[in-house]
């Protein structure tokens, strides 16, 4: 099968993953040896796009509670990997990502479950892994845990079919790959980690001169680019990603006190209709070391493939580099996304050569960036 280079992403119908009709050719142009490595996947539940909404506009508001607050849904002997997270992650050596605040939830939701007690009792020597979910108090932030589980379901529902179909792409291209592993793991997971992001606005002197990424490859260096977050890998499995959105906080403030009846949620903010800045937003490096920014339609998922994939795959499935360029001189202009990273459950073994578990791999992972 030969790959041809694709500089926009291979959008499919939900219905086509659902009915395994996805041709050989499109999922090769999605996630073979020339691919960007994403997938864009429209005509989604109904439900989702107003649970997208909700849910990134609740990022705002959470992200502005008072210091006291978001410190204590903040869990130091987890790494900061679940609960809150701001200023705690080396994505450069001897550099500190202040740009964005973070909340991590673990995603046992999804099987009924708080959190596990098997990864609690086998893995309590692994605290970023075992650690129970903190929420704000519902009297704080009404109705935003139920958004949150709500929205990660629906991701996940998603990403077990984007799964089957890089299974049948696999299965043909893999050498001994494992029928249906993929879809395997992303469904009965215990290890699904939620991310809500909030990029804090950038302030820049009017003087000062931003690159651009016009040029399409990185001669320039990709750190004059990444300014709301830097170049990386995901660590999972896939990753699924909502579309980000856009709020002038100056001119709706997320702030408490910004809404009156606190026993109900908070009225969504209102969104702008694209980033301020056109040459904002998520940029990914492609398998032929292009830098392509990628637009992903307020009505669909993307999903992108990681880097424990990658282990288990033995490269054929390539981890996706990509980074996130912030609105310079926009005013107080946030950017709030939601990425679901599905992965193998603790015991799952990522590395058939050394016998490496996920729980081994996400220590060496956790000791990399913190």
């Amino acid at each position: 099968m030969n790959s041809t280079a694709s500089t926009e992403p291979v959008t499919v119908k939900l219905e086509e993953l659902q009915t395994s009709s996805v041709s050989f050719d499109r999922l090769d142009e999605a996630f073979g040896p020339s691919s960007l490595g994403i997938l864009i996947v429209r005509d989604l539940p109904l439900q989702y796009s107003e649970l997208r909404r909700r849910l990134l506009s609740y990022a705002s508001y959470f992200a502005n509670l008072p210091s006291h607050v978001l410190d204590s849904l903040s869990l130091p002997e987890a790494k900061y990997l679940t609960g809150w997270c701001r200023g705690k992650e080396a994505l450069r050596s001897g550099s500190y990502d202040t740009q964005k605040g973070s909340f991590y939830v673990n995603c046992d939701f999804y099987h009924g479950v708080e959190h596990s007690a098997h990864a609690v009792n086998a893995y309590s020597d692994y605290p970023e892994l075992s650690a129970s979910n903190v929420w704000p108090p519902e009297d704080l932030l009404p109705g935003f845990r139920q958004c949150f589980e709500e929205l990660c379901s629906l991701v996940i529902d998603t990403a077990v079919l984007v799964a089957r179909a890089c299974d049948r792409y696999a299965t043909l291209e893999i050498d001994g790959y494992e029928p249906g592993y993929l879809e395997r793991v992303v469904r009965t997971s215990t290890t699904t980690k939620a991310r809500l992001l909030h990029y804090y606005p950038l302030q820049v002197d009017a003087g000062v001169h931003q690159p651009t990424p016009s040029d399409g490859k990185l001669d320039h260096g990709e750190q004059d680019l990444d300014t709301w977050c830097t170049t990386h890998i995901d660590h999972g499995c896939l990753t699924g990603l909502t579309s980000a959105v856009y709020i002038d906080e100056s001119a709706h403030p997320p702030t408490l006190a910004s809404y009156q009846d606190t026993s109900l949620p908070p009225t969504p903010l209102p969104l702008l209709p694209d980033a301020p800045d056109p040459d904002s937003g998520l940029y990914i490096r492609s398998r032929t070391g292009v830098v392509i920014k990628v637009k992903i339609p307020p009505d669909c998922l993307a999903f992108q493939t990681g880097e424990t994939l990658q282990l288990i795959t033995g490269g054929k499935f390539q981890a996706v580099p990509h980074f996130v360029r912030g609105s310079f001189n926009a005013g107080q202009v946030a950017r709030n996304t939601l990425a679901v990273f599905t992965q193998p459950s603790l015991e799952e073994i990522v590395d058939h050569e050394t016998g490496k578990t996920y729980a081994q791999f996400c220590r060496e992972v956790a000791e990399r960036f913190t």
